[in-house]
């Protein structure tokens, strides 16, 4: 578990984009002071014609471009609470899901004692792909889907995560 959450209520400093290099491609966060508020993949054209470029003095990029170094790290992030309580227990036990390990929607969900349909549509709904790691969350018979696609650039960012991931020389286990 690299990343770890502190959840706040609020942020009233102003809010801004900033854009993160990653090994799987850039992703747009918006910050309120040191605080996240959301983070999106820049996928289309669209987006990247859009996008700043990646902002490399500021201290979330500097702090995720040593995890990139060394995974095993722990970086502690600071995110805005979003989501019915349902969904924040979802993506909490998701986040307890170690680097380099996979699990079915199955088994997430039978973790928190739910059906596997909401879990997977709380990982849908994830308003922090990355920090909050859903591309950890497979279906029983493949990849699954990866932030509402189940085709196109947002899973071909889910199975390069998957793949840094598993560069480290982990041992990737899957829990069905």
């Amino acid at each position: 578990m690299p990343f770890v959450i502190k959840w706040i209520a609020d942020c009233t400093d102003p809010e801004r984009l900033v854009i993160l290099n990653t090994p799987a491609g850039d992703l747009r966060a918006s910050v309120c002071g040191n605080v996240i508020t959301r983070a999106d993949w820049l996928v289309t054209p669209t987006d990247a014609s859009a996008a700043l470029a990646p902002t490399a003095s500021h201290p979330l990029q500097q702090l995720l471009s040593a995890y990139w170094q060394n995974p095993h790290t722990s970086v502690t992030i600071t995110l805005l609470e979003q989501g019915s309580s349902y969904r924040r227990k979802v993506w909490q036990q998701l986040s307890a899901t170690a680097l380099g390990e996979t699990l079915s929607y199955a088994a997430l969900a039978s973790q928190i004692g739910s059906a596997a349909r909401p879990v997977g549509n709380a990982c849908r709904d994830n308003p922090y792909p990355l920090f909050i790691p859903c591309h950890r969350v497979i279906a029983a018979n493949g990849l699954g889907g990866y932030c509402g696609q189940t085709t196109g650039g947002l899973m071909a960012i889910k199975t390069r995560l998957l793949a840094y991931e598993a560069s480290f020389n982990l041992t990737i286990s899957t829990k069905a």
